[in-house]
Formats: C-alpha cells, structure tokens, sequence
C-alpha cells in the first residue's frame, strides 16, 4: 500500500473527513495529495469535548512537537477554529494551554506537558502550506 493510501485509510478510520463535513469544514483540505508527506505519521482522533463537541486531532510524535505541531479543529460559537500547538514557543504562539492528568476532553498523549497555541485563521492543515 502506498503512503497517500495508508494515510486514506488512516483519516477514513477515523472518521476525519465525516466530522470535518459535520463541522463545515471542507473535507479537501486533508485528502490533498501533499498531505501523505506531511501527516501520515500523526495520529488522526476526533475527541467529543464537553464543551465544543467534537474535535479533530492531528497528533505528532510528542518528540517532535517542538517543531511538529498538533493540530485540532472544532466549533466555538458558531466558528471553526483550528488551533496549532508546540510545546516550544512558537512565533505565532499566543497562549499556552496545560491538560491535566484524567482530562477526558483531550488525547491522552498531549496531557502533562505544556503547549504553546494559537489559533490559525487558515484552516489549512499547518505543515501543507
């Protein structure tokens, strides 16, 4: 199986492209052909957080958060929001965002460390661009 598939089945498991539709967002924006390169070694979840209902996660390996961010999307208010997270300082970061140990709102992986966020206008996956 080639890359671009794997990573097709990867987003189709979990059920990335169905939520991003759910959401309002469109679904082209992770079936582009470049994002095999880019994010078929993160983890794709979709979390139903308490307070905004359900989120796409894109999650690297934590060892390469530094420069490798996560990724979520999901609705606030009635907008789609996608934020961008390192856990070092990053030129666009603007907040910082800790979860804690028994968060179920978040990816277990992403708990107990300390991320640098912003939250991008594009929703264009960050490594895509």
């Amino acid at each position: 199986m080639s890359g671009q598939q794997a990573y097709s089945e990867m987003i189709k498991r979990g059920n990335i492209l169905a939520i991003a539709h759910k959401l309002g967002m469109d679904g082209n924006l992770f079936t582009d052909p470049g994002m095999a390169e880019f994010y078929s070694n993160h983890e794709w979840i979709v979390i139903n957080n308490n307070e905004v209902g359900e989120v796409i996660n894109a999650i690297p390996k934590i060892s390469r958060a530094d420069s490798i961010p996560w990724e979520e999307w999901f609705i606030v208010d009635g907008q789609i929001r996608h934020h961008v997270l390192f856990t070092s300082k990053h030129k666009k970061s603007n907040m910082t965002w800790e979860g804690h140990p028994g968060d179920k709102d978040h990816p277990k992986q992403v708990l107990g460390m300390l991320w640098h966020v912003y939250n991008d206008d594009n929703l264009t996956p960050f490594l895509n661009r």
